[in-house]
């Protein structure tokens, strides 16, 4: 698996769910300004704030305050719009032209220019930092690959600073959904002077961006980040807030207990307060659709799961709707699909139909048709330390009363776990998580499931999959390559390399300070737009 921001340790967008470490013990952070118009947020410490190698929802929740890219996202209708970019061109989806508006500038007065972006994205590769793989394989920009840390090219021969306003982008195969891809993270622009100057490890500390917010001190590990809002932004959507204190916990029941002291304003609920929650905060507690996927990867390079009608009943004795409400309090979506119903291009309600469904009968009945496993026991692989022991347990159980078979399980840590995935030395079912970096279907399909997909952990193949995916990368447009996908989809499905579980959703909390809280269309806080109103 190549390095991905949306590969996700946790079992569900709850607490810590969404950051990859697990988290234990306290935090702290900075006092709040005596201003009316500064509030408090939990943050897990992340890994880094440069763009190009921030993969990780903690270290993207700062970026994303501090950058603007070329395109955003409407939050009602869930396409791209333009934020620095004028206009986002291409005759043939191969070939782009994108110019700039003027008047941008960074923090520190420096022009926003098209080569701030470039020079940014070739830092990105030949640093080779983790957000590459958005060039090289997702992108697919002409040279991308010959530039990484052990190549003396050091630029994509597909990326021109044609002058200070105009960009243009060559990619070896269409691409209808650039508009959206560049909206991520990963194509945030920084100042030439920063670029020239090459000292990564003391820009990390203090970034300079060109959005909303600026950093209105170093980054004090491990204690808090503090930003500061930018009079001058350019945007569509200045922040309210005058300034927000990011408080890093290691704990987040800690965080949890300090909105309720007073001492925080807002934080994810962690897993232990999901039932409680809403009784502790009344109206102040918030639910809202994440875009983070959970699912059972299935290992076809063994024969004991060559067989559909295998995976189809490992899928058909799971009772998510059980375990949704048991487990959870209802704070996660059974899944039907393999995409995120919060993208709204071509939603559709049920693709997976009922294979997704907890049918006991037809799944033993199917079990037993394709001689089950044989004499193997199923063996359930997971990552431990990030909340899905409950859940896996409870499959297991599920498993073994529906199917009459031995389940054992396999929890590791996050760090083995990785490597065992990708060395493929699982013996059965393991799980899996996705988060979306932007909002299109072709983003939970290619990933996982092309033939090259850079996280196709099942090693699943299929050429009409493939052609698919093409072809809808190769449309007129995002719109127009639905059909594609929806195909695509459903040839996935048929073969059901994967058993798809849940799509998470988000539980926040926050003090009587701040109102108007509301989620974007990635399924994020946005907090730029947060009022203190006490």
């Amino acid at each position: 698996m190549r390095a991905s921001s949306r590969f996700l340790a946790g079992s569900l967008a709850l607490a810590v769910a969404l950051t990859l470490p697990g988290c234990a013990g306290g935090g702290s952070g900075a006092d709040d300004d005596a201003d009316a118009k500064s509030f408090s947020a939990q943050l897990t410490e992340p890994a880094d704030l440069i763009p190009g190698n921030t993969n990780e929802s903690e270290g993207g929740t700062v970026t994303d305050l501090l950058f603007a890219g070329l395109t955003g996202y409407d939050d009602e209708k869930g396409g791209s719009v333009n934020l620095v970019a004028d206009s986002v061109e291409s005759s043939d989806k191969k070939n782009w032209r994108i110019t700039l508006k003027q008047g941008w500038t960074f923090h520190n007065g420096e022009q926003v220019t098209a080569q701030s972006f470039v020079g940014a994205w070739n830092a990105t590769m030949a640093n080779g930092w983790n957000n590459s793989y958005f060039f090289s394989d997702l992108l697919k920009v002409k040279g991308a690959a010959d530039v990484h840390p052990r190549s003396k090219k050091t630029e994509m021969t597909g990326l021109d600073a044609v002058d200070d306003d105009t960009i243009e982008i060559h990619l070896d195969s269409p691409n209808a959904n650039l508009p959206l891809i560049i909206g991520y993270t990963a194509f945030f622009p920084m100042p030439e002077s920063v670029l020239r100057e090459r000292d990564w490890a003391k820009y990390k500390e203090n970034p300079i961006g060109n959005g909303p917010y600026r950093m209105a001190e170093a980054w004090r590990h491990n204690q808090y980040i503090k930003l500061a809002k930018n009079l001058d932004f350019k945007g569509r959507r200045p922040g309210r807030a005058d300034t927000i204190t990011f408080k890093i916990y290691s704990n987040p029941a800690t965080a949890y207990n300090d909105v309720i002291a007073g001492n925080l304003d807002i934080t994810e609920v962690p897993p232990e307060r999901r039932f409680s929650a809403p009784q502790d905060f009344g109206d102040r507690y918030l639910r809202s659709p994440s875009s983070t996927f959970v699912y059972l990867g299935f290992p076809l390079w063994l024969d004991e799961y060559q067989d559909v009608r295998v995976r189809r009943a490992i899928s058909m004795s799971i009772d998510r709707e059980q375990i949704a409400a048991a487990l959870y309090n209802d704070t996660i979506t059974p899944a039907k699909g393999l995409v995120t119903p919060l993208i709204r291009f071509g939603k559709r309600d049920d693709p997976c139909g009922e294979a997704c469904t907890f049918q006991p009968r037809k799944a033993k009945r199917l079990f037993d048709e394709a001689g089950g496993l044989g004499d193997a026991p199923v063996t359930l692989w997971y990552n431990t330390g990030a909340g899905n022991d409950d859940w896996v347990q409870a499959v297991a159980n599920q498993l073994s009363r529906t199917l009459g078979v031995t389940v054992s399980l396999k929890g590791q840590t996050w760090a083995a776990y990785t490597v065992t995935t990708d060395e493929r030395k699982v013996t059965g079912p393991f799980r899996r998580g996705w988060l979306m970096d932007y909002p299109g279907p072709e983003n939970y399909l290619g990933p996982s499931f092309a033939t090259d997909g850079s996280s196709n952990g099942a090693g699943y193949s299929n050429e009409k999959v493939d052609e698919l995916l093409t072809k809808g990368n190769a449309a007129t447009s995002p719109g127009a390559g639905i059909a594609f996908y929806h195909q695509a989809e459903d040839r996935v499905l048929d073969d059901l390399p994967v058993a798809p579980l849940w799509f998470g959703q988000n539980t926040d909390v926050h003090s009587e300070r701040v109102s108007k809280l509301s989620y974007g269309a990635l399924g994020r806080l946005k907090y730029d737009q947060i009022e203190v109103t006490g």
